[in-house]
């Protein structure tokens, strides 16, 4: 894995630890929902599993790819960091073919306020270096 991937991988971890930490505001855990986000050909995953409704578990790496999900996100490496900075719009990537959606899109859409919260702290992190 380059530094480039560590780093996104390391810093997505750190973002999702931060933002599905509360049952009472964070979507994946009131919806229940095991969400994976894939960048390829970074070769970094990272998922997030609320389906205990408590508290959410936050894998990488094989244990993150080969877990089942009820989304899976595939995101271009080439776009990634913009993409989390929020200068990407997400329909416009799924268009250009940088962005692809496994499960269900009412569930993906249900998501989208917790984008632009996974978008902030992810900015602070970058910010922070």
């Amino acid at each position: 894995m380059t530094n480039d991937a560590a780093q996104l991988e390391q810093r997505l971890v750190q973002v999702f630890n931060m933002v599905h930490s509360s049952p009472e505001t964070d979507v994946v855990l009131k919806k229940r929902l095991s969400v994976t986000f894939l960048f390829l050909p970074l070769d970094v995953a990272v998922r997030v599993d609320g389906s205990n409704g408590q508290a959410a578990s936050i894998t990488s790496g094989n244990e993150a790819k080969t877990a089942p999900s009820d989304l899976t996100f595939q995101i271009a490496g080439d776009i990634a960091h913009a993409f989390w900075q929020g200068e990407v719009n997400p329909v416009q990537a799924m268009m250009a073919g940088q962005l692809s959606i496994q499960g269900s899109l009412v569930q993906a859409l249900a998501l989208s306020p917790s984008l632009k919260v996974m978008q902030e702290a992810y900015r602070g992190l970058v910010q922070q270096g």
